[in-house]
């Protein structure tokens, strides 16, 4: 099958290539991909700023923003055809406090692993594995937006976080300032439209698509 795989640490060392089949170590559940995203983090691999390859391997399979659709589910409860979206944080084995209450995105010493990016091959590839606890499912209705899955997950954890150090004490918002319109700014700007707030995003273009996606979202 083909995959986009990168030398972590070199630049220029991205390319389309043939490679095995997915390791059944990476999970029971085998994906075809319909869609993976590239965002300044796989950029950032390809140019060599970093990156890590699996254990005892030169290259690393890129994409961390996935969809695909379900080819073999094996004992884990998904059906062939459904369509779902990897994890991509694996916890620590430490493991630390909080990866141990599953709070990995908060990883406190750094030991984890994750898709595409940190020790283990990602998702930009024909077909990719994963456990059946990290596979989300997405509704076919969305198609392919259902890759801005992950990226969305980006905003809801800051907006849990905003939310948690605001209610210490009382606390009643209004208004939400999204600083940048790119596709995070332009996925927290709708995030903030759904929760009733009335939205300003502030962005240094004033013409090209932004200005207005952001008036498509119900925000200035």
């Amino acid at each position: 099958m083909k995959a986009v795989t990168v030398v972590p640490g070199t630049a220029g060392s991205a390319r389309l290539e043939e490679v095995p089949e997915p390791d059944p170590a990476l999970g029971s559940v085998v994906v075809e991909a319909i869609a993976a995203g590239i965002c300044g983090t796989d950029a950032e691999i390809a140019s060599g700023s970093y990156g890590w390859a699996p254990p005892g391997r030169g290259r690393l399979i890129l994409g961390h923003e996935s969809l695909g659709r379900v080819v073999d589910p094996g004992p884990s409860g998904f059906a062939v055809g459904e369509h779902v979206v990897g994890i991509v944080r694996r916890p620590d084995p430490v493991p630390c406090a909080n990866c141990a209450v599953g709070e990995w995105d908060m990883c406190s010493n750094g030991h984890y692993t994750e898709r595409g990016i940190k020790q283990v091959d990602g998702f930009m590839a024909e077909r990719w594995r994963i456990e059946p606890d990290y596979a989300v499912r997405v509704d076919k209705s969305l198609g392919a937006l259902g890759v801005l899955l992950e990226p969305t997950t980006v905003v809801a954890k800051a907006w849990e976080h905003i939310a948690a150090i605001g209610r210490r004490t009382f606390w009643d918002p209004s208004a939400v300032l999204v600083v940048g319109a790119g596709p995070i700014g332009l996925l927290a700007a709708l995030i903030g439209v759904q929760h009733g707030a009335g939205v300003h995003v502030v962005d240094r273009v004033t013409s090209g698509p932004k200005p207005a996606l952001v008036k498509q979202l119900g925000a200035t």
